[in-house]
């Protein structure tokens, strides 16, 4: 039985399979063959024999016999891996539990148990089957070849790049270990079953997906699975084919976005996802899947999923941010009002923060609070940059954008939503952001310029109407009646669009519609500001005076665009407009010359 200073064989086995998935060991195949032999005799008892010529016999395979007066290889090949297993202890290696060594002048491995860290067990760390998370080095990953169904020699080798792609991403995440190629390029077209899978290669998760091409586009699906075989999440990217080495790493960077853990201590390495964690991510994918389309409909569902993350792990802080993030949203959205969103979303992140304060999910939830609900600039801006410099993250990069825009500081904000885009590069969230924020700075050549492979019923509303006003204040008045019916098709439940048709009739010279609409406005779940913009449209300046006095008493999160929006031109620097503009009064950001230094 080994001692308490001594690592087990168990653990000294497990630690040598760690090495083979490591970075530093890819492609060497050989090296690790050398190593797995001195380890095994090592263990059992036969270090003493590991003389030059048995390694070489045994490893090399030479014929004739090994001799090493006249051939040296042995020797080099110890030198490679001492220097290999330097390398990897220096780096990817440096929280692995077991350290191996191989001293100067001999071939006996050494194993030695790695420091105890000094830090307190991470308060969420359990033990057992049902385990949240457990005392750990990160999440393990392989990340299988994906297939291409159309067996075609161009999308066999965009699906090999696009695996490459993804073992480098995840390879390079923080808390994420990833097997290397060569171990996972073993497997390709073999058909080993994900449990087998899992088990031969010690993983918690296993990653695998499809390429097909038609009609010009790509479609890539990736699945991810638990060690058991049963599918935590899947997701589909489409995207035109061409650029295809660019699309390999948009496609990977985006499935590391929504794939990632956000949990400080897997983060940091210490801990490893349970069970429960793997079930309670699942169901978190999904909701996030659901809060990208931002349609009243799917933030209810993401909601939902949210709040039974919350009620099966209670200690996961994702669950709690997750509801503090949907009742933004909806607030936003106009469906639910001040008073609703604050008491929902407020309890959640300060549970969230409770359970892990370095949580970049619950920093960028209180940044949201504090910017959409309390109209806070201050500490708006203090928490968006803290949890940027915990780490990169597309929503708190998008979101702290969009807040930047309020207070016309573009240039900041466009940086941000370059950095929220290379994170996570196909999001419909980060094209309503930036359309919105486009149409606000006046940079409406960026909205009509705009193409979408899928056509515009593929576009988020808000992507529609606002690019639909860019043409109408770019004078391209066929442009944006063109857009007219996909803009009715996509704001049917959107109290703040509700009367987008109407006001872009109206703005192209067509009334008739916006008159009926504002005559009998209660007659559609809409809200305030909906009338405010449809009474602009129509230049009846008392209803959309008064509908703005109501939507600022309400504290609708649309009147934060009052001072800039086109739409109210023609208002502005009149007394009643003005008037209202001083009632809103925004907490000015402190001026910086840099978003991210927070």
């Amino acid at each position: 039985m080994a001692s308490a200073s001594t690592p087990s064989p168990w653990a000294v086995r497990e630690q040598v399979d760690r090495l083979g998935a490591s970075p530093r060991f890819a492609g060497s195949e050989r090296l690790l063959a050398f190593l797995h032999f001195i380890v095994e005799e090592t263990l059992a008892g036969r270090g003493a024999t590991l003389k030059e010529a048995v390694i070489g016999n045994a490893v090399y395979g030479r014929e004739p016999p090994y001799d090493p007066r006249i051939d040296s290889t042995v020797r080099v090949e110890a030198r490679r891996l001492r220097r290999k297993l330097e390398d990897h202890y220096a780096g990817p290696g440096r929280q692995d539990p077991v350290i191996i060594t191989l001293p100067t002048g001999g071939y006996v491995p050494l194993f030695t148990p790695a420091p105890i860290p000094t830090e307190p067990a991470e308060p969420d760390a359990e033990a057992g089957d049902g385990a949240l998370f457990t005392q750990g080095f990160g999440a393990a990953v392989a990340v299988m070849p994906f297939r291409a169904l159309n067996r075609d020699g161009d999308d066999e080798s965009f699906a090999d790049g696009l695996t490459d792609e993804l073992i480098y991403a995840l390879g390079r995440a923080q808390g994420m270990r990833v097997t290397s190629r060569s171990v996972a390029f073993q497997y390709k077209d073999r058909g080993w079953p994900v449990p087998t899978l899992a088990r031969e290669l010690g993983v918690d998760v296993v990653l695998q997906g499809t390429v097909r091409r038609q009609d010009g586009l790509l479609r890539v699906t990736v699945e991810l699975s638990d060690p058991q075989g049963f599918v935590l999440w899947s997701d589909r990217i489409d995207a035109p084919d061409h650029e295809r080495l660019r699309l390999q790493e948009r496609i990977a960077a985006t499935v590391l976005s929504r794939a990632r853990l956000d949990n400080s201590g897997v983060r940091a390495s210490r801990l490893s996802p349970g069970p429960v964690a793997l079930e309670a991510h699942a169901r978190i994918y999904r909701a996030r899947q659901l809060m990208g389309q931002q349609t009243p409909r799917a933030l209810r569902e993401a909601q939902e999923l949210f709040q039974r993350v919350a009620s099966a792990a209670p200690d996961y802080a994702r669950g709690h941010s997750g509801i503090a993030d949907c009742q933004c949203d909806l607030f936003r959205l106009g469906m639910v009002d001040h008073a609703t969103a604050e008491a929902v979303a407020k309890p959640a992140v300060r549970r969230a923060l409770e359970i892990d304060p370095q949580s970049v999910e619950a920093h960028t939830s209180r940044a949201t609070i504090a910017a959409w609900l309390d109209r806070d600039a201050v500490a708006a801006e203090a928490d968006f940059g803290h949890a940027l410099r915990l780490g990169g993250h597309a929503r708190a990069a998008r979101l702290y954008g969009v807040f930047l825009t309020i207070f016309e500081r573009h240039e900041e904000a466009e940086r941000l939503f370059r950095e929220a885009r290379a994170i996570e590069p196909f999001s419909a969230q980060q094209d309503i952001a930036e359309a919105t924020c486009h149409y606000q700075a006046r940079r409406f050549a960026l909205l009509t310029g705009q193409l979408d492979a899928a056509g515009d019923d593929a576009m988020p509303a808000e992507v529609l109407v606002y690019r639909a006003l860019s043409h109408v204040f770019a004078r391209e008045p066929d442009a944006a009646r063109a857009l007219v019916g996909p803009v009715e098709r996509a704001t049917g439940t959107h109290r703040d669009l509700a009367y987008a048709r109407a006001e872009i009739e109206a703005w192209l010279g067509a009334p008739e519609r916006g008159w009926r609409l504002l005559a009998t406005a209660d007659a559609i779940p809409a809200t305030a500001f909906a009338r405010a913009t449809l009474a602009a449209a129509l230049n009846d300046e008392a209803s959309g005076l008064a509908a703005l006095e109501r939507a600022i008493d309400r504290r609708e999160l649309s009147t934060v665009w009052l001072p800039t929006d086109p739409r109210f031109d023609a208002w502005r620097g009149r007394p009643g407009f003005q008037a209202l503009l001083d009632r809103l009064r925004p907490s000015r950001a402190p001026a910086s010359t840099d978003a991210q230094a927070g």
